[in-house]
């Protein structure tokens, strides 16, 4: 089965580098792309990517994201400017497809390969979404009050169905592919007789109409085996379904960024942190990339050597020094002020800071997945445990406050702890034991 995926860049500059594509930053967006292509590749060995022209070169000659093949597609969305129809270069992906496929969008993360009873179904999606927020509902009323064209077999199910259910479309495809090519021939006779309509109303939530809601509808009317990821009367568009479990834990099923989720401040820890665990070398390439391209990011971590390494170099002793390096240029008196100058700016934005970590460190015995005694953990191993008599550690204490703060006795081992650096606090490997 070919594995297939999209990305359609609508930057006016050639350079498409600031692309967001709904995350919270940039670089969150490509990193994403690329972790979603390795883990594809895990399991299917070879991953197609279709694309526009001006982010090839990006994707592939300077992030060198892995892909097997990469097509190239036409700018034909500018004929559609202004109806906001963003899934319509996936249906464009769909009508190229001639052999089984699956399409799997570049914010879906595979960690295990789909089941046999999945792939051999006449067509695959994530999940059935039970829209309990009615947004599918509410937009197809506001294409009928709008006089849209809408099928006669859809305005069946909206007269019957309080509830519109839709296929979730982050991961689409199947074997009969003749039911896929008349599913993209009546999109596009949709978008067709309703294009200006579409324009006016300018309203993104259409995309669930044409993508999913149809594919649904018309796999119902084919009697056609449907393949699903994730199964479940209930799962509803809070997404609070989904395994969210951002660590670097081994994972099964999947996780896909979509909406609000990519928003979020965990999940774009999880992203960094988990690329660089798939493959530090793009990691490093796409932060690189991205930071000398003026996207600064919102995390250090993992690549911090890359946003260190200029942070004293943009300081200079006077005008006439720009540019050199802190330690040379500096006379004591004016390395002082810049330093207090950088303390004042750090009271303001500290509590903040915290509060972004605090919620975004997950503790060992947080995540479920690791509740099986059979993982072992090896920490990183330039932190040093080290077992520390009682009065080495009063010692200790009272030379770093400054005051007599002995340690109440306890029969307790007590050990120090030398981190060269907080961001190798994390677990550096595991494995399950056989025993």
């Amino acid at each position: 089965m070919n594995v297939v995926q999209t990305y359609y860049s609508y930057a006016n500059d050639e350079n498409p580098i600031k692309d967001t594509a709904g995350f919270l930053s940039a670089d969150m967006n490509w990193k994403s792309m690329a972790l979603s292509c390795l883990l594809l590749k895990k399991h299917y060995g070879k991953v197609t990517l279709y694309c526009n022209r001006k982010v090839r070169h990006l994707i592939i000659d300077q992030f060198k994201i892995p892909y097997d093949v990469v097509v190239e597609i036409p700018e034909f969305m500018k004929i559609y400017e202004g109806c906001n129809l963003w899934a319509l270069p996936k249906i464009y992906t769909y009508s190229l497809q001639t052999e089984p496929f699956i399409h799997v969008d570049c914010d879906w993360f595979m960690f295990e390969k789909l089941s046999a009873s999945i792939v051999k179904s006449d067509v695959i999606g994530q999940n059935i979404e039970y829209d309990d927020q009615f947004y599918n509902r509410r937009t197809l009323e506001k294409l009928i009050l709008n006089e849209c064209y809408i099928y006669p077999w859809v305005m069946d199910e909206y007269d019957k169905e309080s509830v519109l259910r839709v296929i979730k479309a982050g991961i689409l495809g199947g074997n009969d592919i003749d039911f896929i090519q008349n599913y993209v021939k009546t999109i596009r006779d949709f978008i067709s007789r309703n294009q200006s309509v579409l324009q006016k109303l300018n309203d993104g939530f259409v995309n669930s109409i044409y993508e999913q809601l149809f594919f649904y509808l018309l796999a119902q009317k084919g009697n056609k085996t449907i393949g699903l990821c994730t199964e479940g009367d209930k799962l509803s568009t809070k997404f609070d379904w989904l395994p969210m479990d951002i660590s670097h834990a081994p994972k099964t099923g999947y996780m896909h960024l979509l909406a609000n989720l990519k928003r979020r401040m965990s999940s774009y820890v999880f992203v960094s942190k988990y690329l660089d665990y798939v493959n530090p070398e793009i990691s490093y390439r796409i932060s690189k990339y991205c930071y000398d391209n003026k996207i600064n990011p919102l995390i250090n971590f993992p690549q911090w050597d890359i946003y260190s390494q200029n942070a004293f170099t943009s300081c200079s002793a006077s005008s006439g020094d720009e540019g050199t390096p802190l330690d040379m240029a500096f006379s004591s008196q004016k390395a002082e002020q810049v330093i207090q100058q950088m303390e004042g700016e750090l009271k303001q934005s500290c509590i903040q800071i915290y509060n972004e970590q605090k919620n975004n460190v997950i503790t060992l015995w947080e995540i479920y997945s690791l509740w099986d005694s059979n993982y072992k953990f090896a920490i990183y191993p330039k932190i040093n445990f080290t077992e520390i008599s009682h009065e080495t550690a009063s010692a200790f204490l009272s030379k770093k406050q400054k005051n007599d703060n002995r340690l109440p006795y306890t029969d307790k081992k007590i050990y120090l702890i030398l981190i060269p650096d907080a961001s190798m606090m994390k677990v550096h490997s595991y494995y399950r034991s056989q025993s």
